[in-house]
């Protein structure tokens, strides 16, 4: 990967962002701009978070993500961010692992972590 004075690319390992949700991110920095690329238990597969100077979006494709952040081809940064993109073309996936309930029901506070109903043990008064 291109690296030169001013570019710094922070992509060499996933950032877990929770243990029961598997959610990990990888990072491209370079100056002002920020990209998190993270793959979604839920909802799209792969979603960007891009930063450029004082501006923040979220998307779904990397097509979206050049057309945000202008970076023409010819620069460094600009080729060292299409390599980043690239460079998960070439990757196989793992895929989402399953959510483990017996994880959930130790560990959750959700409804999905109680069997029981709720208003099994109620009693209406009218």
């Amino acid at each position: 990967m291109l690296l030169q004075e001013g570019i710094s690319v922070i992509s060499i390992r996933p950032i877990p962002i929770s243990r029961i949700s598997g959610m990990k991110s990888e990072r491209f920095v370079a100056g002002q701009l920020w990209i998190e690329r993270k793959k979604n238990r839920e909802g799209p597969p792969i979603s960007y978070t891009v930063l450029k100077g004082f501006s923040s979006m979220g998307f779904t494709e990397k097509s979206e993500v050049l057309k945000f952040i202008r970076w023409p081809k010819g620069t460094p940064t600009g080729d060292a961010v299409r390599e980043w993109l690239a460079s998960f073309d070439d990757r196989t996936e793992d895929p989402v692992p399953a959510l483990d309930m017996d994880q959930v029901a130790k560990e959750g506070f959700g409804p999905e972590a109680h069997d029981d109903d709720p208003t099994a043990k109620t009693k209406m008064v009218t």
